[in-house]
């Protein structure tokens, strides 16, 4: 009898013991598995902001308040051509981030490719260079620069052409944006530049009327601050 009451003493403990193991590794499991979870969730955000579809712009709210994560996480999407099709939101994103990283991604990305044919969605992409400059340029003078040159250089813009439009066109429709990114940032200097643009004798009858629609722009900016603006619903792609 004490033989069977010793060895069930001992079957308990084994038992114990192997339950305690058990739940020590059942806990630690748990533990790494919500550590991971947090770590994709923190890092889908940003998925999440590229992929969404915005019919009156990107939020201004959403990409003020992106994290430095969020931002590495764009840069890392904006350096994959198979996900071109979120591209207009990175840039857009980036450039209200107001990153110190956000100028050399969309700079370089604006570098990419010097010559050939546009498709829909690379058109698309390329238009949206200038504005989010333009939201960048509010807190970054390398982003004021570049809006700038693309807006007073003729030969700033890449030879490229997109359906029935050839390089020179492009290169106005380049121009146009770069004028509007100015009128975004709301600085004293861009409108100093975009006046100039206005009043150049070269200045065609286009470029007169997109120059001053962004000094009405520029005002708003200047007044009542991006957060208002943008909220009214300024253009599809910003």
């Amino acid at each position: 009898m004490g033989g069977f009451a010793d060895a069930w003493k001992m079957e308990r403990r084994i038992f114990s013991s192997w339950a305690l193991s058990i739940s020590i590794a059942s806990l630690c499991l748990f533990a790494l598995n919500a550590a991971a979870e947090s770590s994709d969730l923190e890092a889908s955000r940003a998925d999440r902001l590229a992929a969404a579809i915005y019919f009156e712009g990107v939020p201004f709210e959403a990409g003020r308040d992106l994290s430095d994560t969020d931002v590495a996480r764009l840069i890392e999407l904006l350096e994959e051509p198979a996900k071109i099709r979120q591209h207009p939101n990175i840039l857009v994103l980036l450039g209200i981030s107001g990153s110190p990283a956000a100028f050399d991604a969309i700079a370089d990305y604006a570098r990419l490719g010097s010559s050939g044919e546009l498709d829909r969605l690379e058109f698309r992409a390329r238009r949206s260079i200038a504005y989010a400059m333009g939201h960048l340029a509010r807190v970054d003078g390398r982003a004021l620069a570049w809006l700038t040159r693309a807006a007073t250089d003729a030969n700033h813009a890449p030879q490229r052409s997109f359906r029935q439009m050839g390089p020179e066109r492009i290169a106005g429709l380049m121009r146009e944006g770069a004028i509007t990114g100015l009128a975004l940032s709301g600085r004293p200097n861009a409108a100093r530049v975009i006046a100039e643009i206005v009043a150049a004798p070269s200045a065609t009858p286009r470029i007169v009327e997109r120059g001053n629609e962004a000094l009405m722009l520029h005002g708003r900016m200047s007044r009542e601050g991006p957060a208002a603006v943008l909220r009214d619903g300024f253009g599809a792609d910003r």
